[in-house]
């Protein structure tokens, strides 16, 4: 079964392919229309010598080319995250930690919740501790496996871009205490976090009823991600991700900036540690 990554280098390679018909590419690659088939829907893991025969007869440069040979190739790996793999592990999971691994930037807005690579562990515990489903043990992976994950955020490898409804910043996950270290945590987030704060005085708001993220990448196309009960969903279609990005902007615009924010955090730290 292909990868999120795989299925980024398959849309790729079905975007170089544009009018060239299947069979033009079996009678000058040798490679089946069924195949073809195949490898653009994901079925099958296209292979390096695959991917480098399809993108230089689909006219692709040089770097382009060696990009996408070594993308199929690295994306067979096993992933860092694979060592934290356990009973209540999914390909759901694989794949949005893969897609994490290679963003340059996400933009996240929540409604109430601070995301998961700005969780600090005592308030991700106090999210979960309730579910009779989780262990001790896979409780302690999982914080681990969080710490990981903020590695990038904390090395200046990942640029995130959050906006938080006021909710996040009133709700009281774990309790005062908890609330407050997190909200520090936000507060003396390193330069490439920027955090805003949507109040409830912003009224009526495009992003009202939704909660998403942008995920954006060096050499693919930006995805959208929404969390569900279960699972996850991404959008890739352009019409969905331009959608988004466009929400994205409205509730940057409606929110507070980053410098009211710092003092609407450092206000409702000193609240809840009154």
């Amino acid at each position: 079964m292909a990868s999120k990554r795989e299925e980024l280098i398959a849309k790729k390679l079905r975007a170089l392919r544009g009018s060239t018909s299947s069979k033009a590419v079996q009678d000058a690659v040798g490679i089946t229309p069924s195949k073809l088939s195949r490898i653009e829907s994901s079925y099958v893991r296209p292979r390096p010598d695959d991917v480098r025969l399809l993108a230089t007869f689909y006219g692709a440069d040089t770097a382009t080319v060696d990009k996408l040979v070594e993308e199929s190739r690295t994306a067979r790996e096993r992933g860092w995250w694979s060592e934290f793999a356990g009973p209540d592990w999914n390909k759901a999971l694989s794949d949005h930690l893969e897609l994490e691994s290679i963003a340059v930037r996400i933009d996240t807005w929540l409604i109430d919740l601070v995301p998961g690579l700005m969780q600090t562990p005592d308030y991700y515990r106090a999210l979960i501790e309730g579910r009779p489903d989780v262990t001790d043990e896979q409780m302690e992976r999982r914080l681990e496996l969080r710490r990981k994950r903020r590695e990038r955020v904390e090395t200046g490898d990942l640029e995130l871009w959050v906006v938080l409804g006021e909710a996040a910043i009133r709700q009281e996950i774990g309790g005062r205490a908890v609330l407050a270290g997190q909200l520090r945590y936000l507060r003396d987030a390193p330069a490439n976090v920027t955090v805003q704060v949507l109040p409830f005085t912003a009224g009526a708001h495009p992003g009202l009823g939704t909660s998403f993220h942008v995920l954006r990448f060096s050499d693919w196309p930006s995805l959208i991600y929404q969390d569900t009960i279960m699972h996850g969903l991404y959008h890739d279609a352009e019409e969905d991700v331009r959608a988004h990005e466009t929400t994205m902007e409205h509730v940057r615009a409606a929110a507070l900036s980053p410098r009211q924010t710092r003092d609407v955090l450092a206000q409702r730290i000193d609240e809840l540690e009154d």
